[in-house]
């Protein structure tokens, strides 16, 4: 005997329990508020919806709230209090936060790290690079400033490598799908970017701030796009794809290498120049001592010819252009082009700033602050600032030596090489294609980030903090997971 429509609603109707009703109501209730939040413009309700549904996924579904912490990155803005003299890029910090609190209470009540993670080299040299870090916020010129800047490097490192790394253990695709999230939002923002740039002309200056609010300016941008593209790019090959994975990668990267090129950012550029340059040795299996022997002539080179090489570098008067070659020439710039000089004024100040606190340096993100007396008359340019407003040291390396001594910056090229040795040792030796092609891809993507790390620094941001120590997790990860299948 058929059963009836209604009998048959009705059934389902029985099988509802409270639980789900509560649910529908509390959707049905923010549905109503937020619409009369739109109606009214007023965006406190939306605000209050969105932390709601952010601490929902936090406290039930940790792996969905990671996603939503990639994703989000790329759109997130800064909001700041001048009252308390604290500033967050909202949603996604306000959820690595959440994750953060959440990570070391878990730690209190049941979680377990494996051994294998915490006595991981990569592990040890990121200990040793916020123990020293820490050490310097009490002796900072600024004690304040530098707890805060320790704060956020805290729960950073916590949620994208700690947290992180959880789930990348647990499943290896939890990995993969973290940085399609990433590539995803950025995407967007590409579209968005290369409309809004497109209104312009495609003009080279505008393109220098087209992505603000999203990203502050062209480098940071660049950055992002270069660390992704060789993820992007490679994941195309990992084994077990499907038609509208291949899809989803090749037009992702297609996406991200317009805004790569469009993003005029040179160090970005040079970044992508030296992972290719790692993917060949790799490929090509060039030797270790052939690539010691060719650095030591290039550098010997460049120290016997080095007042030739100033010399036409001060001759060169190409300044920044939306001619592809005329841009690259403008590299080596460094008589007119205001943004070459101003870094040489940056890096001028902070060598001061080291020579007279060589140990302990001033303090974690004091550099902003402190580096004003320290610039150089003849080096200053047009857009060179006394009043801690005209941002950080343009150096991962130096920026690092000046905020915390020869000893932090020691710590952060120490990690450096240790994930160059894990990631190119694990590519090498593993038998399993995934975690081959991951930590290959994982490796080159570090790599472009640590090169434009000489020109630029971003990991006291979240847009690039969000990608770099995920991809330090994971080559923790694969580098376990391979010793584990030798043993």
């Amino acid at each position: 005997m058929k059963t009836s429509l209604t009998e048959k609603i009705l059934q389902q109707i029985r099988k509802i329990n409270r639980r789900q009703i509560i649910a529908f109501l509390v959707a049905m209730a923010l549905v109503v508020a937020n619409g009369y939040s739109i109606i009214r413009e007023f965006p406190a309700i939306q605000l209050i919806t969105v932390a709601l549904a952010g601490l929902y996924l936090v406290f039930f579904h940790a792996d969905l709230a990671m996603y939503l912490v990639a994703f989000s990155t790329p759109f997130s803005v800064i909001v700041s209090s001048k009252n308390i003299h604290l500033g967050l890029s909202l949603p996604s910090e306000a959820l690595m936060i959440t994750l953060t609190l959440i990570f070391f209470a878990r730690i209190l009540y049941d979680l377990r790290i494996k051994r294998e993670f915490l006595k991981h080299p990569l592990s040890i040299a990121i200990f040793v690079y916020l123990g020293w870090m820490l050490f310097t916020c009490l002796t900072s010129v600024r004690p304040v400033i530098s707890l805060k800047f320790f704060a956020s490097k805290l729960w950073f490192i916590t949620s994208c490598y700690w947290f992180f790394m959880q789930l990348a253990a647990d499943d290896l695709r939890n990995a993969v799908r973290y940085f399609n999230c990433y590539a995803l939002g950025l995407a967007i923002i590409v579209l968005i970017v290369t409309y809004q740039h497109a209104l312009s002309g495609f003009d080279e200056h505008y393109a220098h701030y087209v992505m603000s609010p999203f990203y502050n300016d062209h480098t940071a941008y660049g950055a992002a796009l270069a660390f992704m593209l060789p993820l992007t790019v490679g994941f195309i090959f990992l084994p077990g794809n499907k038609s509208q994975h291949y899809i989803f990668y090749i037009v992702v990267s297609v996406i991200l290498f317009v805004g790569f090129y469009l993003s005029y950012s040179r160090a970005a550029w040079l970044s992508m120049a030296a992972a290719i340059g790692v993917l060949v040795i790799l490929k090509l299996r060039i030797k270790l001592s052939w690539l010691v022997t060719g650095g030591l002539v290039v550098g010997a080179l460049l120290f016997f010819y080095a007042d030739d090489i100033l010399y036409k570098m001060s001759r060169n008067s190409q300044d920044s252009s939306g001619n592809f070659v005329e841009h690259i020439q403008s590299m080596s710039n460094i008589s007119t082009d205001a943004s070459n000089m101003e870094r040489i004024n940056r890096w001028t100040a902070a060598f001061g700033m080291i020579k007279e606190r060589p140990v302990f340096g001033w303090g974690p993100g004091t550099y902003q602050f402190e580096y004003a007396p320290f610039q150089v008359g003849y080096y200053r340019t047009i857009i060179s600032t006394d009043f801690g407003d005209g941002g950080n040291a343009h150096s991962e390396y130096i920026g690092s030596c000046a905020e915390t001594g020869i000893p932090g910056a020691l710590t952060v090229i120490a990690m450096v090489i240790v994930f160059l040795i894990i990631g190119i040792k694990t590519y090498i030796y593993a038998e399993d294609k995934t975690l081959k092609i991951l930590s290959l891809c994982v490796t080159l993507a570090l790599t472009t980030y640590f090169t434009h790390g000489f020109l630029n620094n971003f990991l006291d941001t979240d847009k690039l903090s969000v990608i770099v120590w995920g991809a330090m997790a994971v080559i923790t990860v694969c580098d376990v997971k391979r010793q584990d299948v030798l043993a």
